[in-house]
């Protein structure tokens, strides 16, 4: 069985899920900024820690990157949204550069499930001049800012968008082409899953916000 747990911004209750008998188990970002007051920078700060320590023991835990973590990162231009913390801006750097040998944009399995923060098109990988999902990891190696927000809309519903941004109807629209995805990033009621347009795979929204979940395959 494997695992994969949306957008945690401080919150803990992933720490319930390590006593399943799970093979591989998947974060999909979004580690920092939390909207609930009650989910302080300490919090937030420790909760990545952990998260960080148990995965460099147990590499069972794979690490997706956030449009909430990107917005820390060294050498990103320009790119600031709601909840950054100006405040803790320098700590929370750290930290992140600190363990991004455990963080990737994208992760994909061996049976083409991709996994990432918001999902991936094709109208994305192919303005890259790539050809597989997984090339999009050495890409943002060598240019991290291939991951800004792109597009006219403000919310990031825009098919150019990059799989931190990307919003589920743009996805619909133009998911990669053989491949079902998991993805957060965009809060639902519960988990959803939605066939793709072509209707040969799948797309799987785990963003549950303060639901308590996390989505088993």
């Amino acid at each position: 069985m494997r695992l994969a747990i949306g957008d945690i911004h401080g919150r803990i209750y992933w720490k319930y899920y390590l006593k399943k008998d799970f093979t591989e188990f998947y974060f999909t970002g979004d580690y920092f900024d939390s909207h609930n007051m009650f989910c302080t920078f300490t919090r937030q700060y420790k909760n990545f820690l952990e998260i960080c320590e148990r995965a460099r023991k147990d590499r069972r835990l794979k690490l997706c990157l956030g449009n909430h973590d990107y917005h820390y990162l060294s050498g990103v231009c320009n790119q600031r949204y709601s909840g950054f913390q100006h405040d803790n801006y320098k700590r929370i750097n750290e930290v992140l550069e600190l363990n991004m040998d455990l963080i990737e944009p994208v992760r994909v399995t061996a049976d083409n499930y991709i996994i990432s923060h918001a999902g991936v098109t094709n109208y994305f990988l192919n303005s890259l001049g790539l050809t597989k999902p997984e090339d999009i990891n050495g890409a943002f190696q060598k240019d991290r800012n291939i991951l800004n927000f792109r597009g006219d809309d403000i919310y990031g519903d825009d098919i150019t968008q990059s799989p931190i941004w990307i919003r589920p109807r743009s996805l619909f629209e133009d998911a990669l082409s053989g491949y079902s995805q998991i993805v957060g990033h965009t809060p639902m009621h519960a988990v959803s899953e939605t066939a793709t347009a072509d209707g040969k795979n799948k797309l799987v929204f785990i963003d549950t916000h303060d639901v308590k979940s996390a989505y088993e395959f």
